[in-house]
């Protein structure tokens, strides 16, 4: 168990052509997805723009507490992203993101980082990246 993070390709950046109208999006998400199982199967390698494993459970901890560490307890990054080691279903709205992306940074910036919170930082900048280019928030999977 661990955690993942995805987002999903805007509808409009799909090459649905004739099949577009079968196409619905989840409005929490922004995923497309379609009833029809030959569509989806279609589809499935087109409707993810980003996708990272974040971390498995153990590591997940030992980032928090390295994050709780150098920005505090009560940041973003803490409290809606390494709160828990297996959460789905949550999701970073686009409103969210500056602040998000000023923690990154801030994170960025520290002298003592780890190999893992390295590559925690440049996972969740691709995928800050990736959602306002879709207009699509960062869930968790």
């Amino acid at each position: 168990m661990g955690l993942d993070a995805v987002v999903y390709r805007d509808k409009a950046h799909l090459e649905l052509g004739a099949d577009e109208e079968a196409a619905i999006v989840a409005p929490e998400t922004g995923e497309v997805y379609f009833e029809s199982d030959a569509l989806a199967r279609k589809y499935s390698e087109q409707g993810r723009a980003v996708a990272r494993r974040i971390s498995n459970i153990a590591a997940i901890s030992e980032l928090r507490e390295e994050v709780s560490r150098l920005i505090g307890s009560s940041s973003f990054t803490i409290t809606k992203i390494l709160y828990s080691g297996s959460h789905c279903e949550d999701t970073i709205a686009l409103e969210s993101l500056p602040a998000l992306s000023a923690e990154l940074a801030q994170l960025r910036g520290t002298a003592k980082q780890s190999a893992e919170l390295h590559q925690f930082v440049d996972s969740f900048e691709e995928l800050v990246r990736a959602a306002k280019a879709e207009r699509n928030p960062i869930v968790f999977v």
